[in-house]
This record gives C-alpha cells, sequence and structure tokens, in this order.
C-alpha cells in the first residue's frame, strides 16, 4: 500500500450507489468491486519532555501520498467473502465465497479490484453480504478461514531502509472492511452493473520519531506492554468500532512488550530532530510509561522515558514524537 502521512486510516464501507460506475462483463451475473481507505488521523499531544502529536487528517495504508493512504496497483491483494454470492453464474457452482482473492488494478485513493477468481450474484434481489481484509493472506490454512477466523499479526521486529523513509509501513499494515449488504440486481445474469464499493478501516496505530542527538543509530526500540501481536484471530463480520477504537480479536494470540525499528543504513543524528525519523506500527491500547532506546555498535544506549497519551494509544491515528537521544557513542 502507499502511504501519504497525514493521519490514521479508517475505512468505511459504502454500498452501491448510482454514482459508481457501471462494469461491462463478457461473463453474466459477476461482481465487481472498488475500494478505498479510510483516513488516518494525526494527532498532537505534549508527553512528559517529548511531544506526541497526531496530525489530523492524514491516512495510513499501503502507500502514502501527500496526507492519504493509497491502494498500489498488482502488489495488493485483499480478500472477499460472502455468504449468498456464488462460484458461477446462475444457480451454477457452490454457494458461498470464502477468501476470495482480489487484485487492484490502479495505484489511487480508491480503485477497482480484479478477481483471481469471479464471484457471482445468487439469488436476484436479496441482500448479499459482503465482507473483507488486508492484505490477502497466500499463506491461508486449508480449508480456507472463515471470515469469523482471519488471522491477524504484526511483527514485533520491523525494518526501515533510511532515516524519514516510510515505504515499509504498507508491509505491516492489516485492514478491515465495513461489513457492507447490497441487494442483488433484478436480472443476476445481467452483463452490466454498478461495483460494490468497500471502505477498508486500518487495526493498527503508526508512531513517528523525530530524533535529535550527536553520534549514529541503527535502530530504535520503544518498550511498553502489548504493542505488537502474533498468532492472533479477528471477526471481520463484526460491526465496525467507532473511530478510534480498538476491533474486538476473536483470539488475542500473544503480545510483544517491545517492538523494534531497524535502519539498514544506519542514520547521523543532528541538532535538528526532523532530520532523522523512524516509523514503526504498534498494536494500539497502551496508555502506560514508554522506554525509548537507541541501537549503536550492537548495544541499546540512551535511554529516554515519555508517558502514552491518557487513555492509550489510539487505532488508527499517527502520532509524533520528538526525542532527545543525547550523545550517542
Amino acid at each position: 500500500m502507499a502511504w501519504t502521512i497525514s493521519a490514521l486510516f479508517l475505512l468505511a464501507v459504502i454500498s452501491c450507489s448510482k454514482d459508481e460506475p457501471a462494469e461491462q462483463s463478457a461473463s453474466g451475473g459477476q461482481i465487481f468491486f472498488t475500494s478505498e481507505q479510510a483516513g488516518l488521523t494525526v494527532k498532537s499531544a505534549l508527553i512528559g519532555n517529548s511531544d506526541f502529536v497526531a496530525d489530523a487528517g492524514s491516512t495510513l495504508k499501503t502507500t502514502l501520498h501527500e496526507n492519504a493512504t493509497w491502494w498500489t496497483a498488482v502488489t495488493d491483494k485483499t480478500g472477499i467473502y460472502s455468504t449468498e454470492a456464488r462460484t458461477a453464474t446462475g444457480a451454477g457452482g457452490t454457494l458461498g465465497i470464502v477468501n476470495f482473492e482480489y487484485i487492484a488494478d490502479n495505484t489511487a485513493a480508491s480503485t477497482p479490484f480484479t478477481a483471481t477468481v469471479p464471484m457471482f450474484w445468487g439469488v436476484a434481489e436479496t441482500i448479499h453480504n459482503f465482507y473483507a481484509y488486508y492484505p490477502y493472506n497466500v499463506n491461508a490454512p486449508v480449508p480456507q478461514p472463515a471470515a469469523a477466523t482471519v488471522p491477524v499479526g504484526l511483527i514485533s521486529t520491523q525494518s526501515q531502509l533510511i532515516a524519514n523513509d516510510f515505504t515499509h509501513i504498507g508491509a505491516l499494515d492489516f485492514l478491515v472492511a465495513t461489513p457492507l449488504a447490497v441487494i442483488s440486481p433484478a436480472n443476476t445474469d445481467q452483463t452490466s452493473h454498478t461495483y460494490v464499493h468497500l471502505v477498508y478501516n486500518h487495526l493498527f496505530t503508526v508512531l513517528e520519531f523525530n530524533i535529535a542527538g550527536t553520534g549514529t543509530i541503527g535502530g530504535i526500540r520503544l518498550t511498553g506492554t502489548d504493542l505488537a501481536l502474533a498468532g492472533a484471530v479477528i471477526d471481520i463480520k463484526q460491526v465496525t468500532p467507532a473511530p478510534g477504537v480498538a476491533y474486538t480479536l476473536a483470539d488475542q494470540g500473544s503480545k510483544a512488550t517491545a517492538v523494534i525499528v531497524n535502519l539498514a543504513t544506519a542514520a547521523t543524528l543532528t541538532a535538528t530532530a526532523t532530520d532523522t525519523k523512524v516509523y514503526m506500527v504498534i498494536y494500539p491500547g497502551y496508555a502506560g510509561p514508554c522506554d525509548i532506546e537507541f541501537l549503536n555498535g550492537g548495544n541499546w544506549k540512551s535511554l529516554v522515558s515519555k508517558q502514552a497519551p491518557a487513555g492509550g494509544f489510539v487505532r488508527g491515528q499517527k502520532y509524533v514524537v520528538t526525542v532527545n537521544a543525547g550523545a550517542i557513542l
């Protein structure tokens, strides 16, 4: 995904409307999708001797483009479910779609997605429910996981190429579409339909560390509680939480107390904090003290303590914290 650093992402799903473009298909009855991402919110708050700033109005996701998150053509893939759709047109095929792969057509904020294996409308003029998540799990177990048990995780050791680069964020992202109910066409075999439009919401939180000091750093470590996630499961059929409120996990899995971002190329610090930026993705909710350390010569040094925002880090939010690392020797 492409990121535009501005605000945390929150996606809402919008049903078919007369404003949606019509799709022509040689295969009657096929269901077509477009998707967008909800924006991310960035705020600013003084935390101890640091600034945790959330810059309002930004969006997170695959690729960042000037405060908005974009899908990335070809590489961004989403998994879609529907209990009422079929694997073939008319009354053919099997009823019920489980984790069908759809691929972004364009690099854009909103784009059509093309099916690896298409799905089709079921019974005419009936409600069809759609559920989706990102990124598509190419290693999903067989049989495919149900919509109530989609695996989700966030690694505790992350990698950034160089200072100020945020291209790694998209690979760490996880989105869930707002559940959408659409009434199928009167003629389910017709070759022209409006798109089903899905809006995706972010599960995680982004931190931007602006680091002042002297010397070089090869990484940063944040220590708190429940900051990363492994082996968890989410029910993507759940009602989308209010903005900022965390999704409920069907299985909590295990959570890590620390998250590390390693720099592939060490950064040389200056007196200007914005010269050196490191980006980290964390699981939301932690509200306690934060210990921040810097990697130099294979050792963690210059511990700086900060306090997380009151009420905890918020889902779909990007925070900026300015840290003075001092002399890293």
